[in-house]
């Protein structure tokens, strides 16, 4: 993927990168939605009507098992975009996409944006090098998931959070959190009073935040840093 310079914060990273003139042309059929935490963008199975590129907060793709339970395949913020599968002729998509933290998005509905795709090849290279890195870092998260331990993987994702999102300990909680990594609550309550014994997190009526960003990244699986390298370029400066 070639270098760009980082995105001005409050923006979303690919609608900057776009030459003027496309970026004009999308930016006449995009809409400011409103992203609430615990909402569901599109679920298992079902068809995105809209692709949204996110502005502020982060949204989670979601892989569920048959019995409910979840795992975090990838986290999206303002780095990236929600609802391309929509482009394609399939009927159902595998993954659920939920807020979870609040911010804002541009939409679009799926029919304008297969008509600007199909007409402007920047646009479709562009998303052709983000969905390559959306990918390395599903890919990332499976062998993080499989192989490294709770605490590690807790550590990461409120790290990446960090990265993408002025941090807010109203946010996030415990069991936003034994969600996201497919653990039990206790466990991650047990994790967090460790961490925070430590000084490291901040935790008020169950709600996370972080404190030591350094001595935090001691902490991280080597995860964190291929995820963070992958999407270095689209993080804000």
């Amino acid at each position: 993927m070639r270098v760009r310079p980082k995105r001005p914060a409050g923006e979303n990273a690919l609608l900057a990168a776009l030459p003027s003139i496309v970026h004009e042309r999308l930016a006449a059929s995009l809409k400011i939605a409103h992203l609430v935490r615990g909402r569901t963008l599109y679920d298992l199975g079902s068809a995105a009507d809209y692709v949204w590129f996110i502005t502020s907060g982060i949204v989670s793709l979601l892989i569920l098992s048959e019995d409910g339970k979840s795992v975090e395949a990838a986290a999206v913020g303002p780095e990236g975009v929600i609802g391309l599968s929509g482009i394609t002729k399939e009927n159902g998509i595998a993954i659920q996409a939920k807020v979870q933290i609040s911010g804002t998005a541009l939409r679009i509905d799926i029919r304008t944006f297969r008509t600007i795709l199909q007409q402007e090849h920047a646009l479709s290279e562009l998303l052709f090098e983000y969905t390559h890195t959306l990918s390395a870092q599903i890919a990332q998260a499976v062998i993080c998931n499989r192989f490294h331990s709770t605490e590690q993987r807790l550590v990461r994702w409120l790290l990446m959070a960090d990265d993408r999102v002025s941090f807010n300990p109203s946010v996030l909680t415990h069991s936003n959190l034994a969600q996201l990594l497919g653990v039990s609550r206790s466990r991650i309550t047990m994790i967090v009073g460790s961490l925070q014994k430590q000084g490291l997190i901040g935790c008020l009526r169950g709600r996370i935040s972080t404190l030591n960003r350094t001595e935090l990244e001691a902490y991280v699986c080597e995860c964190y840093s291929s995820i963070t390298q992958a999407v270095g370029w689209y993080l804000p400066t």
